[in-house]
């Protein structure tokens, strides 16, 4: 009963579900960074009961379906330093019929739950105005896609979902008293709060204009410039000041430095600091922003960032905002990527090159995006958007081993085979009496593999046959009629046998 409403109420994608791999230990101590992953295999009771239990890999869903609606929806805040009872008191000051859950890195998922599946895009749109409201803009929205490519294998992005080992795994519910709530309490929580389709249409989202401090700036100073930037890295917090407003007004950028020191630096920093700190963002390649370092780091929204003209990375034009990057796993793989809500299909040269990149986007979704230098697109785009990436296992039955198993098994047992070693030359292949070795020329098998559509180049088949350990014996030139042509020899493989249904059918009498 506890792990069936549970799975009712996250039920999602049914085909593939996500799961973490913990990052080793490097040979110097540190510890490597964990990898996502998604599965493509039903979402099996078993995986939904050993979440709550806490064994193996945490459960995650993707909540779009294959139908493109949901039930749920979540804002994932990442901030470590996050007061989660302030964020669910302004949540019920307004009215929002929102759970808190902690996540795993001490941030927030804040829920949206429907009682019935209704379409992602309103999920979407619905707690993209929410975050703003709140002060979240930016914050990774789930359904990450209103649409997914089904029909060419995309699958979504999933969320690790709450209560993983129950409430000892600290990924739990928090009532709004601030406590953590047990899965029961969960259960009430959203039996409270859940909404219908026309309820959730009819929530009240208020919109405040708010006069942003640095124009089409990086959204983390505007946020501290309104909350406050801390004595500790007062120094640091200028220095990305000063970036901003060499970008955005170089003409006067060194008088707006010292204004800004009075203006939002408590105490302020002396003169001396103020000028030395100008003649290092004067110095060529250090007016970058310090992004790692504090008080930025804690706020930092570097998907909303590099959407503004004075943000990270970028000048004169505007790049839209670039969701999470999806591999499939295939040969050659296969890139997904949300472009403003947009869900594009990309080769791998396309990712890599900006210019490519941009010409996708106005192929595939009428987007006509800016193309920043090369330096700057791998720094700034391409890098980030990698220490986020999720992969998918391709379909056993595309992995190029079971591919080639299955052609050469083909091409061996299921064709025309020679009577004698001779009719080799005649490009068929050939099993000897005790029907435990055949043999064949390599352009021959390949030149079968080109007509049944096989991609890979010669060399990289022939690596790939090698590997065969189960049938591979060996290549070896063999003498036939004056000639020692090199062939391919492995072990004899069955022939496939049609299975025929034993299901009598009932015929129509007219």
């Amino acid at each position: 009963m506890k792990t069936e409403k549970f799975k009712n109420i996250f039920e999602g994608l049914k085909i593939a579900y996500g799961q973490y791999q913990k990052g080793d230990v490097a040979a110097n101590g540190d510890k490597q960074k964990g990898k996502a992953f998604i599965v493509r295999k039903n979402v099996s009771d078993d995986l939904w009961e050993k979440h709550l239990q806490g064994e193996g890999p945490a459960l995650g869903i993707i909540p779009i379906r294959e139908d493109n609606t949901c039930r749920w929806g979540c804002i994932d805040i990442d901030s470590y330093n996050l007061d989660h009872g302030s964020l669910i008191q302004s949540i019920r000051h307004l009215n929002f019929p929102l759970i808190v859950c902690r996540s795993k890195s001490g941030g927030a998922h804040v829920f949206l739950f429907t009682k019935e599946f209704i379409a992602a895009s309103l999920m979407q749109s619905t707690l993209k105005k929410i975050a703003k409201v709140l002060g979240y803009e930016g914050s990774e929205i789930f359904p990450k896609q209103t649409e997914i490519l089904v029909e060419r294998g995309d699958t979504g992005n999933f969320l690790n979902l709450p209560y993983y080992n129950e409430t000892k795994g600290l990924r739990y519910a928090i009532n709004d008293n601030g406590d953590a709530a047990s899965l029961e309490e969960f259960y009430k929580l959203y039996d409270l709060y859940s909404c219908s389709e026309d309820s959730l249409k009819q929530i009240k989202i208020e919109e405040k204009k708010i006069e942003e401090a640095f124009p089409a700036g990086p959204p983390c100073l505007n946020k501290l410039a309104s909350t406050g930037f801390g004595e500790g890295s007062r120094n640091n917090a200028l220095f990305n000041i000063a970036v901003y407003y060499k970008q955005a007004h170089p003409d006067s950028w060194e008088d707006k430095i010292v204004e800004a020191n009075i203006k939002y630096m408590e105490p302020k920093l002396s003169n001396g600091e103020v000028q030395q700190l100008i003649k290092s963002v004067n110095r060529k390649g250090y007016d970058k922003y310090r992004c790692k370092d504090a008080p930025i780091n804690a706020v930092c929204q570097s998907g909303l960032c590099r959407t503004k003209r004075f943000g990270v990375g970028f000048g004169e034009e505007e790049m839209p905002m670039l969701g999470n990057l999806t591999k499939y796993k295939s040969s050659p793989p296969q890139w997904f990527l949300d472009v403003d809500g947009t869900r594009i299909e990309l080769k791998t040269e396309q990712l890599y090159s900006s210019p490519l990149f941009a010409l996708a986007c106005l192929d595939q979704a009428n987007l006509i995006v800016p193309v920043p230098k090369a330096k700057d697109w791998k720094q700034f785009f391409l890098k980030p958007m990698m220490n986020n990436l999720q992969e998918v296992e391709p379909l056993e039955s595309l992995n190029p081993t079971n591919q080639l198993t299955g052609l050469l098994q083909d091409w061996t047992t299921n064709r025309q085979s020679a009577r004698t070693m001779d009719d080799v030359f005649n490009k068929l292949p050939f099993t000897d009496e005790n029907k435990e070795f055949t043999y064949f020329r390599m352009d021959d098998f390949y030149a079968f593999l080109k007509k049944n559509n096989w991609e890979m180049d010669k060399i990289k088949t022939g690596n790939l046959l090698k590997r065969l350990d189960d049938t591979f014996v060996s290549e070896e030139r063999v003498r036939i009629k004056k000639q020692q042509p090199r062939l391919i020899k492995i072990k004899t493989m069955k022939q496939s046998e049609a299975s025929v249904s034993k299901v009598e059918y009932h015929k129509e009498v007219y």
